[in-house]
């Protein structure tokens, strides 16, 4: 039942338009490193990018969570990661505009994240808007 319900809320959001991957057929490490305290780690959507300009190529992921004490609410958490033998680093949590990501695109600067975005009178489950943001890289 619990798993259905995942499913619904997935399914309810925009995510249902992005290549959301469920926790049972994901890679059990980034979902491993994706945990957090009182939180369900519901699936997760990545795009390869080049962040660092070294081997291998990082990810940007946008994580679903539900709450561990219940409802229907979920919430999505951005970050880049780097694949390392047999798990991954994890790069701090950021905040985007949006209801979450539809596309990435390269940048000189690093990233262009293309999100979907709600409009007055879209329903909660459709936005039909979209937002660009540039996520760029810290150059020391």
């Amino acid at each position: 039942m619990k798993a259905l319900l995942a499913l619904f809320l997935l399914c309810a959001t925009p995510l249902a338009a992005q290549n959301v991957i469920p926790k049972g057929q994901g890679d059990a490490a980034l979902f491993a490193a994706l945990q957090q305290p009182n939180q369900i780690v519901d699936g997760a959507a990545t795009w390869p990018i080049d962040w660092d300009r070294q081997p291998p190529l990082d990810l940007i992921v946008q994580a679903v969570y539900a709450s561990a004490y219940g409802g229907n609410a979920t919430s999505l958490e951005y970050r880049i990661v780097t694949p390392v033998q047999g798990g991954y680093v994890m790069g701090a949590p950021f905040e985007l505009p949006g209801a979450g990501i539809k596309e990435v695109q390269t940048h000189p600067e690093g990233a262009v994240l293309i999100q979907y975005q709600y409009r007055d009178g879209d329903p909660r489950c459709c936005p039909s808007g979209i937002v660009s943001t540039i996520l760029a890289r810290v150059v020391p």
